[in-house]
Parts: structure tokens; sequence; C-alpha cells
């Protein structure tokens, strides 16, 4: 948590008593060594404001939610009209990818002079925890304010942020399990290639696509493993092991999406209707294929919606309806036993009643919510390939625990 400025008070921090909250940046300033020392004896860990603790990466991220047109109480929305989503969850899981031993936090405060709902604050924890990171829980000033002179309002507000922190770190082991993904997003992710790439990680999350973030100088046979397509968008070419390595993936039936830059292709040409995908080219290569672009890509909004085209929804993890502005990420345990899928819910409230599809074959679901650890009144109807879960009003965050039919 960051302690907010005007908490000079060691009393302040008896708010933090029975919550999961281990951990206080804190100004270094004289003003704040009495809140300090109490700190430390209650076994709260320190750091200054403005520097990462020994094995933590910290991520600058976006308010996660609904974004609302500057000056306005319209939504904002892409050309194909779907509320445009923040989330952090495509930053934290690129930040594992690099360093999968850290702990990833998210630094994001609320706007200046503005007043935060609890939905949204149960939003920015559960947005990050959900992708295995952790917010640094940052109050607005009317909110620190109301806390510390004890109105309920406020106080109600903190119990849905410290309940939502709370329920994360009583299933630590959640964050160990691995992503489940359909499609893979081959680069170096830095240089000349950082905006393009993580641009892209941005949208395809946005589109609801589930991917494996695969750096390219650390991919071997298993990176591949239940990918349907890899796309590759580096101004580079690949190197000859690389393009070895995706080129085996293609001819055992995956697809390849791929910039000029990857190289001529050898195969048969395939034809493409031309209102789907005119900026490529198809060729069948082995038991599978490779769409080649036309030109150097340069509109991480274009590339997004043609990989998802490209890959078809026929395949998605999971499906949503009557659910608004959504996001999920489903991973799996060590054992391949049981499968998490997380669904948020960026409308403030979350839905009346909301239906989500789950890929795969299930004997059995446990949904749960914060404020309900085993949720009431679902309805769950098995299908030859996935799992319908028909969902009663909940709020911003719903965990399915499935468990894998042997």
């Amino acid at each position: 948590m960051r302690w907010p400025g005007a908490w000079k008070n060691p009393a302040a921090l008896d708010i933090l008593k029975g919550t999961a909250i281990d951990y206080l940046l804190i100004g270094k300033g004289q003003e704040y060594a009495a809140v300090r020392e109490r700190a430390r004896q209650i076994g709260l860990h320190l750091a200054e404001s403005d520097a990462a603790p020994p094995g933590v990466e910290i991520v600058k991220g976006e308010w996660p939610g609904v974004k609302m047109a500057r000056g306005s109480d319209e939504v904002t929305g892409g050309p194909t009209g779907v509320p445009w989503v923040d989330s952090n969850g495509w930053a934290i899981r690129l930040a594992l990818a690099f360093h999968p031993t850290a702990d990833v936090w998210v630094d994001v405060a609320p706007a200046e002079k503005t007043v935060i709902t609890a939905d949204a604050y149960q939003v920015a924890v559960a947005d990050s925890a959900a992708y295995g990171g952790r917010w640094i829980i940052s109050l607005d000033h009317p909110l620190a304010e109301s806390l510390m002179a004890g109105q309920a309002e406020a106080l109600a507000i903190w119990k849905t942020m410290a309940a939502t922190a709370g329920f994360f770190a009583a299933r630590k082991e959640w964050a160990g399990y691995a992503p489940l993904a359909v499609m893979g997003v081959v680069s170096d992710f830095r240089g000349d290639n950082e905006f393009f790439s993580h641009e892209l990680l941005n949208l395809l999350a946005r589109a609801g696509a589930h991917y494996r973030i695969l750096p390219k100088d650390g991919i071997s046979a298993a990176s591949f493993a239940s990918l349907r397509a890899v796309t590759y968008t580096d101004a580079e070419p690949p190197s000859p092991a690389l393009r070895k390595q995706v080129l085996e993936f293609v001819a055992g039936g995956g697809t390849l999406i791929a910039a000029p830059s990857w190289g001529a292709v050898e195969g048969r040409p395939l034809p493409v209707r031309a209102d789907e995908i005119p900026r490529f080219s198809l060729s069948s290569v082995g038991n599978g294929k490779v769409a080649l672009a036309k030109a150097a890509p340069d509109d991480p909004y274009m590339w997004a919606g043609a990989t998802v085209v490209l890959v078809s929804h026929r395949y998605d993890l999971v499906r949503f309806w009557n659910g608004g502005a959504t996001g999920s990420f489903c991973t799996v345990s060590p054992d391949g036993k049981q499968v998490i899928a997380h669904l948020l819910f960026y409308f403030s409230g979350g839905p009346d009643t909301a239906t989500v599809q789950v890929a795969g074959r299930y004997r059995s679901v446990k949904a749960s919510t914060v404020e309900r650890p085993v949720l009431a009144n679902v309805v769950v109807k098995q299908q030859p390939d996935a799992i319908e879960v028909h969902l009663p009003p909940v709020s911003q965050y719903v965990a399915l625990q499935l468990q894998v039919s042997t």
C-alpha cells in the first residue's frame, strides 16, 4: 500500500489490522518517522515511495475499467462500438515472462480530485491479482480524508478493498498456475519492437483472445503446446533457429501470422477472401498455413483484429453473454487437474445476469466471489467440449474453479 501523505499519526495503522496488506511504500521524511517505527513493530515491511524492493518488478499501469469520454459520462468505444476497457493484465504477464520469479506490483493511482467507488476499487485490486500481480493500493484524497474521519461510507469502501485483497491472498497458489492459451505472441518486446508488440498484447486482451507471451530468445518445443497459431511482427527477420522451430509448429498443423520481415514462404498459395483478410497472402505449409502480411505492420489494432479472424472465435476459451464490458484469464494447476477462469466485469455494479462458456471438458465447477466464497443459484450445463455457467447477479469479479475430467 502507498501510505497517504496526510496520514502522519501512527494510529492510522490500525486500519490495516486483519487485512492482507503487508508492505507499505512510505515517504522518508521525518514527519513519518513515528509511523515507520510503529509499522516495523507490528511486522509490516517498508520501502520508500519511489523505490522497488528487492525481488519486485513495478509496472506503471492504467486505472482499470471502462474508459469514459473526456468531459462526459459517455463510454469510449472502438470502431466496433465495443466499450474500451483498460486493464493491466497484459503488462503483468509481460513482466512475469521476463522475470518469472519476481513479484509484480502495479503502480497506478486514482486521478487527482476524484471520488472512486467501492466497485472501482474492487476492480483495481482484482484486475491485477487475477493475472498474478498486486496493485499498490493508492487511495484517492477524499477517501483518505474520510477514512481518518471515520465516515461510514469510506469505511465500507475500505472493507470492500481489503476483502478483495484478502480473497487473493488466501489463494496464493493460483499465481503459480500456468496460463491457458490458443495463440502465441512471438517477439523480443523491446527496442524498435516495443510499442507495437506491447500494444498488440493490450489489444488482443481487449478482444478476448487468450495468448501466451513468447520471448523469442527463450522458445522451446513446449512453448507451442496447445496453441493453434502464433504471430510474429518484429521488424527483424527471425533467427534460423527460431524460423525452424516455428515452421515445425506450422507443419504440424499450426498457423503463423507474420510480418514481411519473416521472409519468403515456401508453400502452396491459398485463396483469400478480399473482404476477410485483404492485407495478407495465405500459403499451405505441411498441415498448417502461413498468413504473410503484404506490408510492414503499422497498426496494432488492425493486426489484432486480423489475428482474431485468422484464428477464429470458434476456439475461444471463454465466451460471455450479457456480461457487459468483460475480461477473462484462464490458468491451469501444475498437475493439470484444476482450471481457474478469472472473470472480470468492468461496468460498475456487475451484471444482473450473465452466462459464461468455458472451453474444455470439466466434471464440476465452483463459482466464487469476494463476497460469497461459494456462489449459490449457479446453473451449470455440460456440453461436449465446454461447460456453460449461468450466473446470478454478481459484483466485479468471479472465479470459476473447474475440475478437469480425466
